[in-house]
This record gives structure tokens, C-alpha cells and sequence, in this order.
């Protein structure tokens, strides 16, 4: 049995390394920054990058921006997603064409997308088009994690349901939903953190680093700080975005837990 162990153990290094080497190490570094002056002076400040960061406007507005894309967006995102794979659901293996279409939007370029968005939408107006390219980009990797959760059920859950009367969207909230609970909840966490990627989309679609108020996002905030070479301040930032993707990491795994037992 050891010798198993060991086994595994060893084809676990590489991975276990790689980890360390691209992700645990830069992490580090970058707490490690937050706690100094600058880059330069490298004086220990402790905690007072963090309550400048705080205090400053922009990271305030673009705080609220980015929480504000994951109240609004991620449910439309999530109910989009899960209204489609029914309507598949439904089919009955025709049309099986449309399931390849959802991949199309994440194998299409961005920028191809962001020429199109910028045709249709005038940029600066509203922060409607930035949220309805965040649905469109991920929108169909959610469709596939609800199709595959929908080919686990037992049909004759929903034939014995049906029989006792219940139809339509009372059907799927008290049987569908109930029943894909533990994937429901992953889509929801794959939603909030794509979130916090959508920046690439947005500043290719206003093409400049200070975007109207309504899409200045965590992400510009860091970026701009980049630019200037506060390095102190980007750290700070990026270690309290990493919190906030933590503590709602942490609350959906707890909800998981909770409801797959």
C-alpha cells in the first residue's frame, strides 16, 4: 500500500509544483508588496496600503461595479443558461446543432465580438452592453454543465411528477432544481468568477483605461495602478478582490455541503 502511496505521490509532484511555481509563490509575493511602502524603498507600512486603497474613490466605485455585475448579471447569466438547457432538454435530441452553437461564442476572438457589440451598442450610454457581452461569452459553458447535470436524472421522476399534476415552471422548481442543487451551485460560483474576467471584454469594447463610471470595474482599478507602477496599491487590491472571491467560494461550497447531505 505505501508503495502506492509513494506512487501517486510522485506523479502528484509535477502538478504540486507547478502549483506552487505559478500560483502560491506570485501570491506570496504579492501580499508581500501590499506590506511595503513601494518597490523601491521596500519599508515595511503593514496594513496602510490596505486602508489607503479602502479610502480611495475608485476602488470604492469600482467595488460596487463589480459586485453590482455579480447581483445583476451572474442571476440573468445563470436563469439564461438553465431556461436553454431545458428548452434542449425538451427537444429530444433534435436539432442537436444547437448545442454546438453555445461553443461558438467561446471559440470566437474577442475582439471579433467587440467590433460587432460596438456596431450595435454606442459605447458610454449604459453598462447594458458590458453585461450582455459577459452573458454572451460565458453563456454557453453554463448551458453545457446543465445539459450534462440533466442527463444524471431519472426520468420517471418527472413521469410520476407529471402524473400528480405537476406541470411547467413548478415541475422544474420543485423537481429540476432540487435534484441538480450541487451543480445549480457550481454554475452560480463559475458565474461570480468569470465576473471578474470580463475585463478584457470591456476594455476592448470602450478602448481606453478609464471607462464611464458605470463600467470602471476592480480590474481597471488594478490596471491603472500597473501603468503607474504603484505596485503597493495593486497588490493591496488584488489581495482584497482575492478575499472577496474567497469568502463567496466559501459561502457556495458550505451551501453545497449543506444541501448535498
Amino acid at each position: 500500500m505505501k508503495k502506492y502511496l509513494l506512487k501517486c505521490r510522485l506523479f502528484l509532484l509535477p502538478s504540486l509544483l507547478g502549483v506552487a511555481l505559478f500560483y502560491v509563490f506570485p501570491y506570496l509575493r504579492v501580499i508581500y508588496y501590499s506590506l511595503i511602502e513601494n518597490q523601491f524603498s521596500r519599508k515595511f507600512v503593514g496594513l496602510k496600503n490596505y486602508l489607503m486603497v479602502l479610502k480611495n474613490t475608485y476602488f470604492r466605485l469600482a467595488l460596487k461595479n463589480s459586485l453590482l455585475l455579480i447581483v445583476i448579471a451572474v442571476p440573468v447569466l445563470v436563469a439564461a443558461a438553465f431556461g436553454l438547457s431545458v428548452l434542449l432538454l425538451k427537444m429530444n435530441g433534435r436539432w442537436k446543432i444547437l448545442r454546438i452553437a453555445f461553443i461558438f461564442p467561446m471559440l470566437v476572438p474577442t475582439a471579433s465580438v467587440v467590433v460587432v457589440w460596438r456596431t450595435l451598442f454606442d459605447a458610454g450610454e449604459s453598462v447594458l452592453p458590458v453585461y450582455l457581452l459577459f452573458i454572451y461569452k460565458n453563456i454557453g459553458l453554463l448551458v453545457i454543465l446543465f445539459s450534462a447535470a440533466f442527463s444524471t436524472l431519472d426520468h420517471t421522476v418527472f413521469e410520476a411528477a407529471r402524473l400528480d399534476g405537476a406541470h411547467g415552471f413548478n415541475l422544474h422548481r420543485k423537481i429540476t432544481l432540487p435534484l441538480i442543487y450541487p451543480t445549480l451551485l457550481f454554475v452560480v460560483l463559475i458565474g461570480v468568477v468569470y465576473s471578474f474576467k470580463v475585463f478584457r471584454e470591456s476594455y476592448l469594447y470602450f478602448g481606453t483605461n478609464y471607462p464611464p463610471d458605470h463600467s470602471y470595474t476592480l480590474q481597471y482599478y488594478m490596471n491603472n495602478h500597473f501603468f503607474k507602477l504603484n505596485y503597493q496599491y495593486l497588490a493591496a487590491a488584488a489581495v482584497l478582490t482575492s478575499l472577496i472571491i474567497y469568502l463567496i467560494v466559501y459561502v457556495g461550497v458550505k451551501l453545497q455541503k449543506k444541501f448535498a447531505s
